[in-house]
């Protein structure tokens, strides 16, 4: 089986993570800006990774447009982000970003990233801002504290499900 990674990234943390699974399972990574130099029908695992923003998946909406063109192919997608995994949100807001049936033809997976406030543009730099505001007014102090500097989470220990779930398929063939 082939693996392809496509992966959307702003603050490289998808890039990072979508690097990693490109090293780990020999596949090509392709930037979003990039995607259409892919030949879809060479690959039989398709990856799609991107960060987290709004609650949305930076990049999904072209990709979940693509998914009938995929159909009998692994679809996996990754999503980024500052949220702990083990954070109660973090499966509601990816089942979120999905159609019931969408849902049915993908394997998500959740990898911790974390903030980096100097790789963003002033928009979000902006919506950070008016975030770090209205936590503090709703004195949520531990969510405040979580969004108040960069830091960087992202690790390839994460991987290991997303890994183990795309080998379990590579060693079928």
């Amino acid at each position: 089986m082939k693996a392809v990674v496509v992966y959307y990234s702003k603050t490289g943390f998808s890039k990072r993570y979508a690097e990693w699974i490109s090293e780990e399972l020999a596949c090509k990574a392709v930037s979003y800006e990039d995607r259409g130099s892919i030949k879809w029908d060479q690959y039989d695992v398709i990856l799609f990774g991107g960060g987290f923003h709004a609650g949305k998946i930076n990049g999904l909406k072209w990709f979940k447009a693509k998914l009938p063109e995929l159909a009998g192919k692994k679809i996996i997608v990754f999503a980024t982000g500052s949220m702990p995994p083990e954070a109660a949100e973090v499966e509601t807001t990816m089942k979120a970003n999905f159609t019931q049936a969408q849902w049915n033809q993908v394997k998500t997976f959740y990898l911790w990233g974390g903030l980096c406030y100097e790789k963003m543009d002033s928009r979000d730099k902006l919506m950070m801002s008016v975030l770090r505001k209205a936590l503090k007014i709703l004195k949520k102090t531990e969510m405040l504290e979580a969004v108040s500097s960069s830091y960087d989470k992202a690790s390839k220990e994460y991987l290991a499900p997303l890994l183990q779930y795309v080998r379990s398929g590579l060693s079928e063939s």
